[in-house]
């Protein structure tokens, strides 16, 4: 009789490895599970950056009067975003679009940005945070333009203020205008 209960239990442990099947129809979606409790605050993100719309100066060039750097010529920009914080702890980063000198009417530069250095002129854009609320643009030249001329270039900053990430941590002021805008979502 032993025998016969232990051939019978191997003959079922066999036929119930071999019936059972993990392929068939999925069950019916269960029901939805409360809420898990909050998480800590996330760093500060994107939405605390600040950035210009791009604008041409005009003649607005200061050619005249104690000229500021050496430069050729000034532009004062009102930049109420520049605040003595951003100064201290924050990154401003500025550009230009468009450099006639070279037809490059649409490309965008990183500030400062120079151009002509071994043709027989140097032109160098750059800019300064001379105070809070401000940004001074400035422009030398070995040969330098009217602020007529000036005046047909964009430009546009972007405050970075102290606290806010990069993407992946990386440094803004290393990013291509591009990556810049992509990271902090703005319009290019």
């Amino acid at each position: 009789m032993k025998k016969i209960t232990l051939f019978s239990l191997l003959i079922a442990c066999c036929l119930l490895q071999f019936s059972c099947s993990k392929d068939g129809p999925a069950g019916p979606q269960g029901q939805t599970g409360p809420a898990g409790p909050a998480g800590p605050q996330g760093p500060a993100g994107a939405a605390n950056v600040i950035y210009s719309p791009w604008f041409l100066t005009g003649s607005g060039w200061d050619t005249t009067g104690a000229i500021t750097y050496g430069a050729a010529a000034f532009f004062n920009k009102a930049a109420a975003g520049v605040t003595q914080t951003v100064i201290d702890n924050g990154i401003v980063m500025a550009f230009m679009k468009g450099d006639p000198t070279t037809g490059l009417t649409n490309d965008v530069f990183p500030l400062p940005y120079s151009v002509g250095v071994g043709f027989g002129f140097t032109d160098l854009w750059d800019f300064d945070l001379n105070a809070p609320g401000n940004i001074l643009f400035l422009y030398k030249s070995d040969f330098p333009w009217t602020p007529t001329e000036l005046g047909a270039i964009s430009f546009r900053y972007v405050i970075i203020p102290g606290g806010v990430a990069g993407g992946r941590m990386l440094d803004p002021r290393k990013m291509t205008y591009a990556e810049l805008c992509q990271a902090y979502g703005i319009p290019q």
